[in-house]
């Protein structure tokens, strides 16, 4: 006991050791634009700074450019979220942020964007700017280049309310899903050879249904899921055998109809031992509530 409780203060000893050397070192905002990589000009920086206050001051948002020398172990989402948490970019009421974050050394970038904005500058926009206007200059090391007409594009979708338009799902063409074909012709196989060889054994409901689930296994996947849905499936025909063998023996011995329709397909027993003659033969659609105390 002395050992585990000693490896659990060493643990959290560790622990607050790491989180205190380790955490990253977030930089304070200086402006718009925040060149800590030093990758653009003192002339750039300052037309960019500009641009970045018009902007603001036409349309309320804030928009801001940094670049980092590195995400210090961190992943650029996980860095540029916290980055944006903690400079608290965007009016408070609008959340009308955006932060394009670059990291020279990772060769990453991203942006993230405040959910006022997200109308104007969806994922999929960003992700096109990104590939568009970031990459391909980046590339050649041309980052002012890069970041001038990535700030371009991004304006001009705020700037005009451009919002986009809303992508509708696509449709899967590929007809119906082949494993729920398989798994419905399973079941009602099982069901109806269950129902139709009602003895008073089982073990032929969980043969058939233990075959056909191997079978289906095999199609549709391998050996191994053959082996184990085969099992599976076993014994849900064991079961099935048994529930409608049971009925069938109760109806027949109370000399009731062991048909189809008047056994509910196999699933009704017929009653208890008194003279209530049964309801109307209506169904539950499966609906309820259930509750906890």
């Amino acid at each position: 006991m002395r050992k585990i409780f000693c490896l659990f203060i060493i643990i959290c000893l560790f622990s607050i050791f790491h989180n205190s050397v380790f955490a990253v070192n977030y930089p304070e905002a200086k402006g718009y634009v925040n060149d800590f990589a030093d990758i653009y000009s003192s002339e750039f920086e300052t037309k960019l700074e500009k641009k970045l206050a018009d902007f603001e001051k036409a349309t309320e948002s804030e928009f801001t450019v940094v670049t980092v020398e590195s995400l210090e172990g961190e992943t650029v989402e996980e860095y540029t979220v916290r980055l944006f948490e903690k400079w608290q970019i965007g009016k408070k009421k609008e959340d009308n942020g955006l932060l394009l974050l670059i990291s020279e050394k990772d060769h990453e970038v991203r942006f993230e964007v405040g959910y006022g904005l997200e109308p104007y500058l969806t994922d999929g926009r960003a992700g096109e700017i990104i590939r568009k206007d970031i990459v391909p200059n980046f590339k050649e090391a041309k980052y002012e280049e890069g970041t001038e007409k990535a700030v371009d594009d991004s304006i001009k979708y705020i700037s005009d309310k451009d919002i986009a338009p809303v992508q509708e799902p696509e449709k899967n063409d590929g007809g119906f899903p082949v494993i729920v074909l398989f798994l419905g012709l399973y079941f009602l196989g099982t069901y109806l050879a269950s129902f139709l060889g009602r003895t008073k054994v089982i073990w032929p409901g969980g043969a058939i249904g233990g075959l056909l689930g191997v079978i289906i296994g095999l199609i549709i996947s391998s050996l191994i899921a053959a082996v184990f849905f085969g099992l599976f499936a076993g014994l849900f025909g064991l079961f099935m055998d048994f529930i409608l063998s049971r009925n069938y023996k109760i109806r027949k011995d109370k000399g009731l109809p062991t048909g189809f329709w008047p056994s509910g397909g196999g699933f009704r027993t017929g009653g208890g031992g008194s003279s209530f003659g049964g309801f109307g033969g209506g169904s539950s659609g499966g609906g309820g509530a259930s509750g906890r105390w």
